[in-house]
């Protein structure tokens, strides 16, 4: 087993995160009030302020994200303010996407294709499975073959569910606990080096889970939703799973209805994963005023006045070229913006058209149905949702 990670073992990596992970208990604790940026400029110099070097970026992300590292044991530049721990993080994160990008590795991508088939079979249920347990078993399941390697034979469905509602759980007591017992973590990891072997490559998998799959599932649930209520829009995506290029992923039909690529960024636009970013900077000194805590509200950004007057509805449609003003700035931060933009936003959109694709093909209403629950979810909210295998 590898060291256990805790706070101070990222200190001996991390020397400069001394200064403000001194400061920040006092930070949470005194519930300093953050100010909020709502519009795309003020986003915009929040996440990519000009001239400043990428170390302070970097710790400016860091701090609001050091309850990861107790949480789930995260490493990666998420946590740290090192330029080196940086470029080896977005180095190997670029290796394993590009491996599977049909931009770049068309065979790649027709392995993932398959695995995403293979993945969603596994989870189908016998009976009824959770709509939410569903979607965060196969996405889970999905990035831990695709990208990491794992050997999907091994992936019982339970056991994936069981790691699945660990991680959420623990990342939804990081928010308002201090202190997480470290049992629930190490059961994770059990699971998890038991599928992700090559422990030289991946020395802490969920480095790379996480950012991944935290983001994804919820992407994968909702489009799906959306495409069900639509016919139009569920054949573009069955269109897509027969031809899965990038010429069909990003065109309009010639029929009424929006491409694939129009609908996931809807979704993306709409229900952004991540609703907030948070970012947080230190004083040269450490005087417990010397943090300053600003948040840039994503959601409020992408439902302004900038995409008309319907912006609070889904409509995939206002992304056609007859439609969209080119001059016009529509704020769209769902993967960051600027120097630390995610480094899979231009693969993880037709990641996730896929996954919704070939979920499609199975839950087609005649072997599976889904049924609907009263309200769209986000990490939590499916209740009534699930996915239930049709009886003659």
């Amino acid at each position: 087993m590898p060291e256990k990670l805790n706070v101070d073992t990222l200190l001996a990596y991390s020397l400069p995160l001394i200064v403000f992970l001194a400061c920040l208990k006092t930070f949470v604790l005194a519930k300093t009030t953050l100010v909020t940026r709502t519009t795309s400029a003020e986003i915009r110099a929040l996440l990519n302020p000009p001239g400043v070097p990428l170390q302070t970026l970097l710790r400016s992300r860091a701090i609001p994200n050091q309850r990861l590292v107790q949480a789930l044991g995260i490493t990666s530049t998420f946590v740290s303010d090192e330029i080196e721990v940086h470029d080896t993080f977005t180095r190997a994160a670029k290796s394993l996407i590009s491996a599977v990008n049909p931009k770049e590795n068309w065979n790649g991508w027709i392995a993932l294709m398959k695995i995403v088939e293979g993945c969603i079979d596994r989870c189908l249920p016998l009976q009824s499975i959770d709509y939410d347990t569903f979607m965060q078993t196969v996405t889970f399941s999905v990035v831990i073959v695709g990208l990491l390697g794992a050997d999907i034979t091994l992936l019982d469905p339970s056991d994936v569910a069981f790691v699945t509602k660990a991680i959420n759980e623990r990342w939804t007591l990081s928010k308002t606990q201090s202190s997480l017992s470290p049992e629930l973590l190490a059961e994770i990891n059990n699971h998890i080096f038991r599928w992700v072997p090559d422990r030289e490559k991946f020395p802490v998998p969920l480095n790379f889970i996480i950012p991944a799959y935290e983001t994804m599932w919820r992407v994968v649930g909702i489009a799906v939703v959306y495409a069900k209520r639509e016919e139009v829009i569920r054949q573009a995506f069955l269109d897509f799973g027969d031809n899965p290029t990038v010429l069909q992923f990003e065109a309009f039909k010639l029929r009424p209805g929006p491409s694939v690529e129009a609908v996931i960024r809807e979704v993306l636009r709409l229900h952004p994963p991540t609703k907030h970013i948070s970012r947080v900077t230190v004083a040269p000194t450490c005087p417990f005023a010397g943090l300053t805590g600003e948040v840039a509200d994503v959601e409020t950004a992408q439902q302004s006045e900038a995409y008309g007057e319907n912006a609070e509805r889904f409509d995939a449609m206002r992304y056609h070229p007859d439609r969209v003003d080119a001059g016009e700035e529509q704020p769209f931060f769902a993967f960051g913006y600027g120097k630390l933009k995610c480094v899979a936003a231009g693969w993880a959109p037709m990641a996730a058209a896929l996954m919704v694709a070939k979920i499609f093909e199975r839950v087609d209403d005649v072997t599976f149905a889904l049924k609907e629950g009263p309200i769209i979810g986000s990490r939590e909210g499916w209740e009534g949702w699930s996915v239930d295998r049709k009886h003659d």
